[in-house]
């Protein structure tokens, strides 16, 4: 979760003659021309699952204290005033880190919320908000993939994948011209918020760590709207966004095959709060837990779990602000630990699971503290070689790839191999994948040994996900208190006029019901 800038890198093609249009000029041409009918149905339907998720990531942390609190503090998420409306559905959305993730990035924080609360106004109707919301996936996740070969670990913490979903949200919404686009994005994109991450694992600070850079990047669209201009160059410049943040930019991904590769196509539907590099693991728990019945720390002499790279290094990182009974809620969303011994005790692992009550429990944390993390190599290749998170951008790279300092430490010599086994990028995300995989072993005080694996977990980008993603999302709203007359409207919601899409979102979000 470092969000350490890089030292300067050279961006290819920066300083290109001939190049008449900035890379943020070029996005912002084909996103506020594209149009509904220009989104494949398979897209749209991504978008509409994308939506379904989200409400219930929302509603999941209303009735979760944190969620409490900063409607206390920030009022409701649906208010008349749209800024503050995103400001409070993102800060919401992102405070269990129960909200999706795409190829690259948490692109939901602003681009569903924003458009959630544009639309709550009666300025969209229902196709208009789905398209809102790809167009503004498609530009935040292109600029955070490009700048994805970098520190591990920013996930949510990555607030320029906030600024850019958020602004291309508004500017959408709101039908700004290409011009005003340059200038909000450049006016965006020209302050990075750095969540720090001892903040972040001690305390509330990441319900703020989407919602702040949300609410800068809507007041740059209102500056730009007003004729204040921001950075043309932003993205590409020696010393811009890619070269500050990345070791190994990748510009030509922010406006390679727009229009044809969407990616809004690689998203990934949570099940479990948490960070999606846990949840592979969490899958196993669960069907070990219908295997054994529940499982206390009593009758367990270890739990290990062999996992990629990315769970591995993330355990590592956070091991030491467990604190058990007194660890905040934040920290356990990363902890692998922790989920996998609710789930072996309980079978489920939700909201409930980071309440006070709940963090407080003795014997659960006595089971986490059985848990035990190790590396697994072939589980890490097979994560490298699909799509997301990271399989596309080090075959975007190439050899380039080769000057990241993850790659050199994670495989060492054999960097130039595991590369070349990659390929070549993809044309289409029609059939991306993630494949964070994991094995989950118990061994039991009385000798008995019982072993899950899982190459995927439900929810990740993949063919299974596709063909489930609506039940999947059905699930996760109906088991937040949603109701089912309300689960049909989102599901119908390209069809819905203005007032009725507004009316829809308002009963979504309507937690007395």
């Amino acid at each position: 979760m470092s969000s350490d800038p890089m030292p300067s890198a050279a961006v290819p093609g920066a300083d290109a003659p001939g190049d008449a249009m900035s890379l943020t000029a070029r996005l912002s041409e084909w996103a506020h021309r594209v149009t509904y009918d220009d989104v494949p149905p398979r897209t749209r339907q991504a978008a509409v699952s994308q939506l379904i998720s989200d409400v219930a990531a929302v509603r999941a942390s209303l009735g979760h204290p944190v969620g409490r609190s900063l409607v206390a503090a920030f009022g409701p998420p649906l208010q008349d005033d749209a800024t503050r409306s995103a400001y409070v559905l993102s800060a919401l959305a992102t405070a269990l880190d129960f909200d999706e993730v795409a190829y690259a990035g948490h692109v939901s924080a602003g681009a569903v919320n924003v458009a959630v609360a544009e639309a709550r106004r009666g300025r969209l109707d229902g196709r208009a908000l789905l398209t809102t919301i790809v167009t503004a996936n498609e530009c935040a996740a292109r600029i955070t993939a490009a700048t994805i070969l970098s520190p591990f670990f920013r996930g949510q913490t990555n607030t320029h994948c906030h600024l850019a979903s958020a602004a291309a949200a508004r500017l959408r919404a709101r039908g700004a011209a290409r011009e005003e686009w340059t200038a909000a994005l450049g006016l965006a994109l020209g302050i990075l918020a750095v969540p720090l991450h001892h903040g972040v694992v001690t305390s509330d600070v990441k319900a703020f760590t989407a919602a702040a850079p949300v609410r800068l990047a809507l007041d740059a669209c209102d500056a730009a709207a007003h004729g204040l201009s921001g950075a043309d160059a932003i993205l590409e410049h020696p010393e811009g966004l890619l070269a500050h943040l990345s070791a190994v930019p990748v510009p030509e991904t922010v406006d390679r095959l727009l229009g044809t590769r969407w990616h809004t196509d690689t998203l990934t539907y949570k099940k479990y709060p948490g960070s999606a590099y846990l949840h592979a693991a969490f899958d196993c728990a669960e069907r070990l837990h219908r295997r054994l019945g529940p499982v206390g720390a009593e009758r367990v002499r270890r739990v290990v779990v062999d996992g990629s790279l990315l769970t591995w290094q993330l355990e590592r990182k956070v091991a030491g602000d467990l604190r058990g009974p007194d660890t905040s809620v934040s920290a356990a969303t990363l902890s692998v630990g922790y989920g996998v011994a609710s789930l072996l005790l309980s079978g489920a692992f939700g909201a409930r699971d980071l309440d006070p009550v709940a963090l407080g429990d003795k014997e659960r944390w006595a089971l986490a503290d059985k848990v035990a993390v190790e590396h697994d190599m072939e589980l890490s290749l097979r994560m490298a070689g699909a799509t997301s998170p990271l399989g596309e951008a080090l075959r975007q790279a190439g050899e380039r790839a080769l000057g990241w300092p993850e790659l050199t430490r994670w495989c060492g010599a054999d960097a130039p191999l595991v590369l070349d086994s990659l390929g070549g990028p993809e044309d289409t995300f029609e059939n991306a994948t993630m494949a964070i995989g994991a094995r989950v072993r118990v061994e039991l005080a009385d000798g008995t040994v019982a072993t899950e694996e899982c190459a995927a977990f439900a929810g990740s980008a993949g063919a299974s996900t596709r063909e489930e993603q609506r039940e999947l999302v059905r699930r996760k709203f109906l088991g937040t208190g949603g109701s089912p007359d309300v689960l049909a409207a989102l599901e119908d919601i390209g069809s819905l006029d203005a007032r009725a899409t507004s009316r829809a979102l308002e009963r979504a979000l309507d937690v007395t019901v």
